[in-house]
């Protein structure tokens, strides 16, 4: 599953998948880098969390592919999601220059509550993330 906002930090993807962010070493083997075109991130108001949402160009946006170990994993990353994101098929560019065919999750809630801006990682790694 490629993911693309919150769960790109090592702590938090753990936490959502093992229940112990503490294990934030152990979920590293289970992701590669990569990329999806035609789509873009934006930041949702007054929430720490990005939506993607579908560009009509060629916009980018970077992220890891997830490798779930079980069907419990996959579960508890749908679970984390909720209802306002649907799962997505969608083609990875990866980093090693290979094509995988993964899912991710593209927004459905209000479009109202987006803003214009682009939601940035580093910034929520840095100031948000604790």
């Amino acid at each position: 599953i490629f993911v693309y906002g919150t769960l790109m930090a090592a702590p938090l993807l753990a936490w959502a998948i093992k229940g112990d962010s503490s294990k934030a070493g152990d979920v590293l083997s289970q992701r590669k880098p990569g990329t999806i075109t035609g789509f873009e991130r934006r930041r949702v108001h007054r929430r720490d969390y990005p939506a993607l949402i579908r560009s009509n160009d060629t916009r980018t946006v970077d992220g890891y592919v997830i490798f779930p170990t079980s069907p419990s994993e996959w579960k508890k990353l749908d679970n984390y999601e909720g209802s306002s994101y649907e799962r997505t098929p969608v083609v990875v560019d990866m980093a090693d220059g290979s094509k995988l065919d993964a899912s991710t999750y593209v927004w459905k809630g209000e479009a109202e509550a987006l803003t214009d801006e682009d939601w940035v990682f580093e910034y929520f790694e840095t100031e948000r993330l604790d």
